[in-house]
């Protein structure tokens, strides 16, 4: 993505996190995987299967690869990304449908980006309650 030498700058950054956040509702989880690091670490919150923390680029998209597999109509609507150098975080509205209900949420993701235009880190922030009732169901 960038050349030796050279930082991405914020707004590149942010673009790479809206072209994650699309390529996810085409169903495009190749592209999200290439923009991952090999050693990403992705932590999810909550005690549910998606929570904990997925170590490694397998292990992270097997996790996003389950989350779409257990819900559907998954929309996720980017409300603003607030960015620095270090890192990009996307207020997130989201819904899923389970079972015939359906659930909204308002997440945060945040994510660490490197200079090489890589995802390393992420930490998802949502409401891990919501989230049991709809695996309940």
């Amino acid at each position: 993505m960038a050349e030796t030498g050279t930082k991405l700058n914020v707004d590149q950054k942010i673009d790479i996190v809206r072209k994650d956040f699309d390529a996810f509702k085409r169903g495009d989880l190749q592209t999200i995987s290439d923009s991952f690091s090999d050693d990403i670490v992705w932590h999810g919150r909550g005690s549910t299967r998606f929570g904990g923390d997925f170590k490694g680029k397998q292990a992270t998209m097997a996790q996003i690869l389950d989350f779409a597999q257990t819900f559907q109509d998954i929309n996720f609507e980017i409300h603003d990304i607030v960015a620095s150098q270090e890192h990009v975080v996307a207020l997130v509205n989201s819904s899923v449908t389970r079972n015939g209900k359906k659930y909204s949420d308002k997440e945060a993701f945040i994510f660490h980006i490197n200079d090489s235009g890589k995802t390393t880190e992420t930490w998802v922030a949502s409401d891990t309650e919501q989230l049991k009732k709809a695996l309940e169901d």
